[in-house]
């Protein structure tokens, strides 16, 4: 247990010394919003096309940075980025916010895509959270009503975006599960939890394989499995579900709780790489790598997922949390600059030069917050 509180003492100081400061200097374009991407130097590649969810994500990172007291200049930092998203970000449409920008701010694509609605309600309901920002929680609301007035499907769960597209895609919705769960948390209107509740139901009956244990990512209209989600199952997103289903089981613990170990299980079996004993990118349901390269981020789910159930009393499960903490600082954190981080490594273990991601950050909190729970709701 001791390894375990020393390697979450790690991850969380890591995240409050280093990662928070450099994000909020270095990762902060003066003229608005968060950079995409950093170099290995923390230089920001200012070509990049800027994803309007990865600034929403942002917000949100600092948002709970601020309510937790990790770092004194969150709330400016969140700030910075909620102007951002809140006006270019918004541009192309009426309702919702787009899905591209230009390096300059002015719109690439003004798609309304629900993956990206996703994330702009979750940042929404940590500001009203964090900072009772009253603008936060209009936006919060007429974000849900245009997901059920204009991007709710007939068939159940919603759209891929306005306009439409396919394939329908479970990932979308497993973020609207996440940020129907905070809003809920943050507002205690039930509305929000009777929309858990309907993804969760999605997620029973369509998402998750009751025979393999896997979760099926695309769909077609009909919510038909699609031919390619035979060959990309992502290990990452069945840990992603397991700490969602944990955290949705607070409220209805006789709906999700057996789900939740079967995905781990499932996931454990098919998605480690024996070489290095990271998550691997994609895998089949019987457990053939189809990419065997490992981003960060299915490392973080995994972390997260392993506290739930260490919170859910499964015996010994810390060592697993702990050991892929360690992995983790090993393969992604050592950079030349403090609080960055490699986002890529090969099937070896080697090391793919790629720039950081600021989309990354949000999952690197998740783990950190999470790990740091385990602790004290066990009082370890």
């Amino acid at each position: 247990m001791n390894n375990f509180r020393a390697a979450v003492h790690r991850l969380k100081s890591w995240t409050c010394k280093q990662a928070l400061p450099l994000w909020a200097t270095k990762g902060i374009d003066p003229a608005g919003g968060f950079w995409e991407s950093l170099t290995l130097e923390a230089t920001p590649v200012k070509e990049s096309l800027r994803r309007v969810r990865v600034q929403a994500r942002m917000t949100y990172v600092y948002a709970h940075a601020a309510h937790l007291g990790w770092y004194k200049d969150a709330k400016q930092a969140s700030d910075h980025g909620w102007a951002y998203l809140t006006q270019q970000g918004m541009q192309g449409g009426e309702k919702g916010c787009a899905h591209l920008l230009n390096p300059d701010g002015s719109l690439h694509d003004g798609l309304r895509d629900t993956y990206a609605q996703a994330f702009f309600i979750l940042a929404s309901a940590w500001r009203w959270r964090a900072f009772k920002d009253e603008t936060a929680l209009c936006i919060l609301k007429e974000t849900m009503d245009f997901l059920q007035q204009d991007l709710k499907a007939p068939n159940g769960g919603w759209l891929e975006g306005a306009p439409a597209s396919l394939p329908r895609r479970q990932n979308a919705h497993m973020h609207l599960f996440e940020s129907f769960l905070a809003a809920y948390e943050a507002t205690g209107i039930n509305d929000y939890l009777d929309l858990a509740m309907s993804v969760f139901d999605l997620f029973e009956k369509y998402f998750f394989d009751h025979k393999t244990h896997i979760v099926h990512e695309y769909f077609d209209q009909n919510w038909q499995v699609a031919p390619q989600s035979q060959e990309a199952i992502e290990p990452g997103h069945m840990f992603e579900w397991c700490w969602l289903l944990f955290w949705f089981g607070q409220y209805y613990p006789e709906k999700s709780t057996d789900y939740a170990e079967k995905l781990f299980s499932k996931a454990r079996q098919i998605g480690i790489n024996s070489t290095t004993g990271l998550v691997v990118n994609k895998a089949t349901a019987d457990g053939r790598l189809i990419d065997s390269q490992s981003r960060l981020w299915p490392q973080t789910e995994f972390i997260k997922a392993s506290t739930a159930l260490m919170r859910l009393g499964h015996a010994g499960i810390e060592h697993d949390a702990s050991k892929m903490i360690d992995l983790v600082c090993k393969y992604y954190l050592n950079t030349p600059t403090d609080g960055g981080w490699h986002d890529l490594r090969e099937n070896d273990g080697g090391l793919i030069n790629t720039p950081m991601s600021a989309s990354t950050f949000y999952h690197l909190i998740g783990a950190a917050v999470e790990a740091d729970s385990a602790i004290d709701s066990k009082q370890l």
